[in-house]
């Protein structure tokens, strides 16, 4: 997509988190082939002190938390070819400035799902960054936000970022339904709106896609149809990242068996849970628990689309 096209599209959902974001944020691309980003949009924090960041601002990947989430995101063969371009510059001493620190870092990031940026770049400045992927999983932006370290906590980064993840979340679907780079986004048929609503509402129960059709105001036929079209996905393929969302959310807030987990998630057998999970995620479900509560960096999922559909979310 072009990128006046994307900020077009993601700009109304950036002002409508305006009073929710104590601090500037905004959009934010990146060049891959110069391995630099920039800003797209911004919107000012509310505060008269708040960081005043142009539209068109360049800035370092290593250092910068959109930077940093964007690369996390790509799939291994790209990652790597940017990494190699990339110039591990010293700015502060929080700096990272050797690769395999770096790619540490990105380990770090896939696990959390967003990036931050501790004073890394310029002292006394704290910043939070989320990946906007693609419909085929590839990052395409990152969102982010800045401000001073001791107004910006961990508390307060944390609740950003939580903000902006939810919208990372609304524009990705737009970009599912925008088919054309450029066109005009359409607004999602009735009968998709109430079988995304029905299927969300209760991800993991038993589905007659045929009922859930009649109850939406439409043939299965039509439905199926129109779901994909709409939305990129299949209505299997919709409900089974629900679930497989259900099941890591879970795994980390409560000490539900994996069994248990696999019942509760829809799955009759906890073998092919497991061996779904993985495959989703790039680890199994003991492994996803257990890197919660250490230091081992998971094995993480090398299939974009698969990373997109199991990116952790801050609860």
């Amino acid at each position: 997509m072009r990128q006046e096209a994307l900020k077009e599209l993601a700009e109304p959902y950036l002002r409508a988190i305006r009073d929710r974001m104590p601090e500037t944020f905004g959009l934010a691309v990146v060049d891959e082939r110069r391995a630099v980003g920039r800003v797209l949009c911004r919107v000012e924090g509310p505060d008269r002190f708040c960081f005043a960041i142009e539209e068109g601002f360049a800035f370092p990947l290593h250092t910068s938390a959109p930077g940093k989430a964007f690369v996390a995101a790509l799939p291994p063969g790209r990652r790597k070819a940017l990494l190699k371009r990339m110039d591990f510059r010293r700015y502060t001493p929080n700096t990272i400035t050797g690769r395999r620190a770096f790619e540490t870092e990105i380990v770090r990031i896939q696990t959390a799902g967003y990036a931050t940026d501790l004073s890394e770049e310029t002292e006394g400045c704290h910043c939070g960054g989320v990946a906007i992927l693609a419909p085929d999983g590839l990052p395409v932006a990152a969102l982010w936000v800045t401000g001073m370290a001791r107004r910006l906590s961990d508390e307060t980064l944390r609740a950003c970022v939580r903000t902006l993840q939810s919208v990372a979340r609304k524009i990705e679907g737009e970009l599912a339904r925008v088919r054309v780079a450029g066109r005009a986004p359409k607004a999602l048929s009735p009968c998709v709106v109430a079988a995304r609503k029905a299927l969300t509402e209760r991800p993991c129960d038993f589905v007659n896609y045929a009922a859930l059709a009649k109850s939406c105001g439409a043939s299965y036929s039509t439905l199926r149809t129109a779901f994909k079209k709409e939305t990129g996905t299949t209505l299997g393929q919709y409900r089974l990242v629900l679930r497989v969302e259900e099941a890591r959310r879970l795994l980390q807030q409560t000490r539900m068996r994996v069994a248990e987990v696999a019942e509760r998630t829809g799955f009759c057998c906890q073998k092919y849970f497991s061996s779904l999970f993985k495959s989703k995620t790039g680890m199994s479900p003991s492994a996803f628990r257990r890197c919660l509560r250490t230091d081992d960096p998971p094995r993480v999922a090398k299939n974009a689309a698969d990373r997109k559909a199991s990116r952790p979310v801050l609860r």
